[in-house]
């Protein structure tokens, strides 16, 4: 491999980010391995990820300083990565955009640069509303098509993004996940406990769609001796189910979740959720824990109903299938074991660091 072969990494926040710590950082053990040098300086600061994270709690005034710090933060920090551009080899943009459409100075700098979206970030938030909210529905999706736009190759997460980003750019992967299958390994589930644990992981700004459980787990707390635990999720209750919150860290992320004897992910099924592949749905996969997901059609790719976990399309469907969860051990255990031997397949970091490599020397060599 060239020595001169380097890569400048941009994500959009920091490492407590989700997608950064996914969508990078998994894959610099592999890049240190090919002999592929890199740099990774993210769109804003540290400080200003963990804002990033926990946004969905400010409201009026200081939600809108919050915007603004980002903005400005962006602004000064282009400057530095406009520099940067010119000494690497590919610009790798992870979910990051620039105001004022920054990315075609940046292209100008450095014509090979790709774009990763894991998300749907084109989509506009609907807990925004006021002037803030229809200001950012016209900004959010302007910035990235910007970003497809002079972006030599783009990277997505699923084929519901790629329907989005094919009308901008002609050159896409999809890659899902992807998910470190070492760091995460089966979870021993001994049968000993008469409590089973249900749980979720995730964070403050999600816990929104915990409430599409609320009655069923009541209903389900009527029946069976079951706990709920949650990881990520700030301060949440649920009147007369049994709650247990813990913070999430990288550090305890793996123990907590070998604790959870069925994990749950429910969402609505719409445009925005058909743009994400639950990260908490591989999460539970990973870690040979059953999980009961909500279905969408991008969730329909990766559960095979009643094989590698179970989706729920109704109330009726969450209670029967969690419940035929709690009543069968040997299930719980061989759907778990199903959704790992999925993930270490097709969306592990191991079985998709081959692809990564090759699409970054693909980038300078087209």
């Amino acid at each position: 491999m060239d020595k001169s072969f380097k890569i400048l990494f941009v994500p959009n926040g920091g490492r407590i980010a989700p997608a950064t710590r996914y969508r990078i950082y998994q894959y610099l053990p592999f890049l240190d391995e090919a002999g592929i040098k890199y740099k990774v300086y993210s769109a804003i600061c540290d400080n200003t990820t963990v804002r990033m994270v926990g946004s969905s709690a400010l409201t009026g005034l200081r939600k809108n300083m919050y915007y603004a710090r980002v903005f400005f933060e962006r602004l000064i920090r282009f400057f530095r990565i406009f520099y940067l551009a010119g000494i690497f080899d590919v610009v790798f943009l992870q979910r990051t955009t620039f105001p004022l459409g920054l990315e075609k100075l940046l292209r100008k700098r450095n014509k090979n640069i790709i774009f990763d979206i894991d998300d749907s970030i084109y989509m506009p938030d609907k807990e925004e509303r006021g002037l803030t909210g229809r200001i950012k529905k016209y900004i959010k999706k302007e910035e990235v098509v910007s970003a497809l736009k002079v972006s030599k190759c783009v990277i997505v997460e699923n084929n519901h993004i790629r329907s989005f980003a094919a009308g901008f750019c002609a050159n896409i992967h999809i890659i899902t996940g992807p998910i470190d299958t070492v760091k995460n390994f089966p979870r021993q589930a001994s049968g000993k406990n008469d409590t089973v644990i249900i749980g979720w992981i995730g964070s403050p700004s999600t816990t929104v769609y915990l409430d599409m459980l609320k009655g069923i787990l009541v209903e389900l707390s009527e029946k069976y001796d079951i706990k709920l635990n949650l990881v990520g999720a700030g301060k949440y209750s649920i009147p007369g189910v049994r709650v247990e919150n813990v913070g999430w860290s990288e550090a305890i992320e793996v123990g907590e979740l070998h604790k959870f004897d069925i994990g749950v992910m429910p969402m609505p099924d719409n445009e925005w959720t058909r743009g994400k592949v639950g990260c908490k749905m591989l999460q539970y996969m990973v870690n040979a824990i059953p999980a009961v997901v909500s279905y969408t059609p991008t969730n329909a790719e990766i559960i095979h109903d009643g094989a590698n976990g179970f989706l729920a399309y109704d109330k009726k469907d969450w209670i029967n299938k969690i419940s035929i969860l709690i009543e069968n051990l040997q299930l719980r255990k061989g759907m778990g074991l199903k959704g790992r031997q999925v993930v270490e397949e097709r969306y592990s970091v191991i079985a998709n660091a081959g692809t990564f490599i090759k699409i970054l020397k693909d980038t300078i060599s087209s």
